[in-house]
């Protein structure tokens, strides 16, 4: 690189066009930067801010999917942090709502509310119908006991979620897992919530998420990460995210630190550095809705 003695000898005409020439470069890399790293300003926005982003978002892509899209991209790079969302009160006192850190469940359920909502305050409210099992009217669904804690259960009996595994895979392409959620091996509950639940899914194996499979799922879908090990503890789901056009896996990462986009099909092949393990055992996919109330 030029030294700076070196600059302070050129004549001043030189000296003028050199400085227009750096200052050009610099900030056209300025403007890269924000550009490939849109989500650094994403999770910093206020509330004001996305108070203006989404009405235009809705005018900009009409459909709920092509808005996940758009969300889902411009908020990679956010940081991840296991405690990202909670009760705003109580047992878990984090925020109901936010945007500034993230982690795999939260990553997903953030973005159907900000895809379906016009306003921050509409995106905060939208976490109630999403996170949280109903109740009846007049009463509060968001406490920790009411939370919707287990992702497998969310997928069977939301609203705004629904599985679409058994339309993408054959039957000979998948298996069948029964246990009952929360209730550990020892017969101890995982999570303090005094509830458990016996559930039965269908999940497609490792071994069956071929190229091939992968040109069957739609162009914005969620996947959850099916992990073996969790069995035990009284869990199927150990992680999830988001498939774009069946290739592009976008997820909080644990490991990344970080919401990032790779490949997915090389993701379900990947161990982990620790101790060897697949990060993946198979995976059940599903659609996600707007919340509309």
């Amino acid at each position: 690189m030029m030294g700076f003695a070196l600059i302070l000898q050129m004549n001043p005409n030189k000296m003028k066009v050199f400085i227009i020439i750096f200052f050009f470069l610099f900030n056209f890399q300025t403007y890269s930067q924000k550009q490939n790293n849109p989500a650094k300003e994403f999770n910093h926005l206020s509330a004001s801010e996305i108070d203006q982003y989404l009405p235009r978002l809705h005018k900009a892509h009409p459909s709920f999917d092509d808005r996940l899209r758009v969300i889902a991209l411009r908020r990679l790079g956010t940081p991840y942090y296991l405690k990202a969302i909670g009760d705003g009160k109580g047992y878990d006192s984090n925020p109901v709502f936010n945007i500034r850190t993230t982690n795999c469940t939260a990553f997903i359920l953030t973005n159907v509310a900000l895809a379906s909502a016009r306003s921050y305050q509409q995106a905060n409210s939208a976490m109630a119908h999403i996170n949280y099992y109903p109740v009846p009217a007049g009463q509060n669904p968001i406490n920790y006991r009411n939370r919707i804690h287990y992702t497998s259960h969310r997928l069977k009996s939301s609203n705004y979620f629904y599985l679409i595994t058994d339309s993408i895979a054959v039957k000979s392409e998948q298996r069948t897992i029964n246990l009952i959620l929360n209730r550990q091996q020892d017969g101890s509950r995982f999570l303090p919530i005094g509830w458990e639940k016996q559930i039965e899914l269908n999940y497609i194996p490792r071994k069956h998420i071929t190229k091939d499979l992968l040109k069957r799922f739609p162009k914005v879908c969620g996947v959850g990460i099916v992990r073996k090990e969790l069995f035990a503890k009284g869990i199927i789901i150990g992680h999830e995210g988001m498939v774009l056009d069946g290739k592009y896996f976008i997820h909080a990462s644990l490991f990344a630190g970080k919401v990032v986009k790779e490949d997915f099909y090389r993701y379900t092949r990947k161990r982990r550095v620790t101790d060897g393990k697949f990060v993946c055992d198979g995976i059940v996919i599903y659609r996600m809705k707007e919340v509309r109330e």
